[in-house]
């Protein structure tokens, strides 16, 4: 589809033909092209639980106020943010050194600077829902440009899904996407604010 297409056309949908089988190999294209999302030094903070299994999306279901289209999706997915991320600082430098974007020498300096960025819970949060959030939008754009529906949720306990689904302490459930074969969304949509509503040019006086 052409991107516009994509934006204006892509919604919410709460409604999945529950007998549809999403492939692995399409799943996985999906997650792909979202991972090609923008992060802090590249840090990448996303991860992302998939449930396909039929009795593991019941499990998911509960600890989501058994909202019925997480078992209907052919997969509900779980958008995590990786607290450690920046523990990742290595990784980064070589990469980038690899790449000729930073000299052997200046290595250090780089992981110096990421790790005391993190230094503090609140920043490492921060940008472990910043990061995973960039991912979850893109999925949900690719996602409706192979011809998928989807549907964002933060109706979920998320103290109930990292036990059930033994998630380490490491990543923190940002939001939920169930991800499917759609059925046809009947309902207008919601009212957007126009530009004049949410733009201030320069600054708030």
């Amino acid at each position: 589809m052409e991107y516009l297409a994509v934006v204006n056309e892509r919604r919410s949908v709460k409604r999945y033909d529950k007998d549809y089988k999403m492939t692995k190999e399409e799943i996985e294209k999906i997650i792909e092209l979202a991972a090609l999302s923008p992060s802090a030094w590249n840090l990448q903070q996303w991860h992302f639980l998939i449930v396909t299994d039929n009795e593991k999306k019941e499990q998911l279901k509960k600890a989501a106020w058994d909202q019925p289209k997480v078992a209907d999706a052919s997969a509900s997915i779980v958008v995590l943010g990786d607290l450690d991320a920046y523990n990742r600082a290595d990784e980064v430098a070589d990469d980038w050194i690899q790449k000729g974007y930073l000299s052997e020498e200046g290595k250090a300096g780089l992981v110096d600077t990421i790790h005391n960025f993190y230094k503090g819970d609140q920043t490492k949060r921060d940008e472990a829902i910043r990061g995973a959030s960039l991912a979850a939008m893109a999925l949900m754009l690719t996602a409706k440009d192979m011809g998928y529906a989807t549907c964002p949720m933060i109706g979920f306990d998320p103290e109930a899904i990292q036990k059930e689904f033994n998630v380490p302490k490491n990543l923190v459930p940002v939001m939920m996407i169930t991800l499917g074969k759609g059925e046809a969304e009947t309902r207008e949509r919601g009212s957007r604010r126009g530009p004049k509503e949410i733009i201030t040019y320069e600054s708030f006086e």
